[in-house]
């Protein structure tokens, strides 16, 4: 079986055609601590990976740390693939997956496939994980996809030779931004920063509602990230709400920041005629990029599902 993995550091994004012939999509969080959690009730994944014991629990502020580059090949990343693989449905089998590595690891310093990396990446998710009380699947065979680039397919097929597509990807961890020349007949400019992402704004958001006596998941603040323009909803999730407007600051400012250190990537790029931003930021950059770029509105993408438009990218590719 074939399953389309977008393996990012905040979800994992999966594509798959089930045995009656029906495209399905799924998206699993990653929020994993270091030890089991206690049965009771509804059910509990409880891991072993490379001798470690790991939980999935979407609450607990000492969840392991996801977004940084090590999380590309770390035990974590494994389980979090064979967490999101048990929701399918699936009954649990030998696969083959097709995952992604950022730009910034995919190639080299040379703009070339760094083959190394490619490697390693494969290797890591070939290790077998084990479910207590339970099966997990076979890794067969593992497949590597740059990110950002596939998610563009469906447009590129349409532009002319001569015309090119602007990819803005902003996930967790990673800006990934790629100009790719239509029809997919070349590859203009390539960048990727692993130092930029929407954990920028979940680290300053982790640390006001600590203040606000609130410690949580990683999972928790993006929440909040999500919900940033309602503040009742923020409020009915924090315990010192006389913090409330230092969760709101944080919230605009690292905001503010983001937004300009992704702007200030795109400044320069030059020569394109036509815009797609996808990933878990691209809600947070969207107005600002579309402002900045300042194309005809029809020339600039941006889908409702942007989390699964690589995936999509990468299962009509594959």
């Amino acid at each position: 079986m074939k399953i389309f993995v977008d393996d990012g550091s905040t979800n994992i994004k999966m594509k798959w055609v089930d045995a009656g012939g029906i495209e399905k999509t799924l998206s699993s969080p990653n929020s994993f601590k270091r030890e089991w959690s206690v049965p009771f009730g509804s059910p509990v994944f409880n891991y072993v990976m490379n001798g470690a014991q790991f939980s999935f629990d979407p609450v607990t502020p000492d969840a392991v740390i996801t977004t940084n580059i090590a999380w590309q090949y770390s035990d974590v990343n494994v389980v979090a693939v064979h967490h999101a693989l048990l929701q399918t449905g699936i009954a649990p089998c030998e696969v083959d997956i097709t995952v992604t590595l950022p730009l910034s690891e995919y190639y080299d310093r040379n703009n070339q496939p760094n083959t190394d990396a490619i490697e390693r990446k494969q290797n890591s998710l070939m290790r077998p994980v084990t479910l207590n009380g339970g099966k997990t699947f076979t890794v067969t065979n593992v497949d590597v996809m740059p990110e950002s680039i596939p998610a563009g397919f469906s447009i590129l097929n349409d532009l002319d030779p001569l015309e090119s597509l602007l990819i803005v990807d902003l996930g967790g961890t990673t800006l990934d931004i790629s100009q790719v020349m239509g029809k997919m007949s070349g590859i203009s400019r390539i960048f990727g920063d692993s130092t930029v992402g929407v954990s920028m704004m979940t680290t300053a958001v982790k640390d006001a509602l600590r203040a606000a006596r609130t410690p949580g998941s990683s999972y928790l603040a993006d929440d909040i990230i999500i919900h940033r323009h309602d503040g009742n909803y923020i409020a009915n999730r924090v315990n010192d709400t006389t913090r409330l407007p230092d969760i709101m600051s944080a919230l605009k400012e690292s905001e503010q920041l983001l937004t300009r250190r992704v702007l200030d990537v795109v400044s320069t790029f030059s020569g394109y005629s036509h815009v797609l931003v996808i990933g878990g930021g691209s809600e947070i950059i969207v107005d600002a990029l579309r402002d900045h770029c300042n194309l005809r509105r029809e020339r600039f993408y941006k889908s409702t599902t942007s989390q699964f438009d690589l995936v999509n990218g990468m299962f009509a590719i594959g």
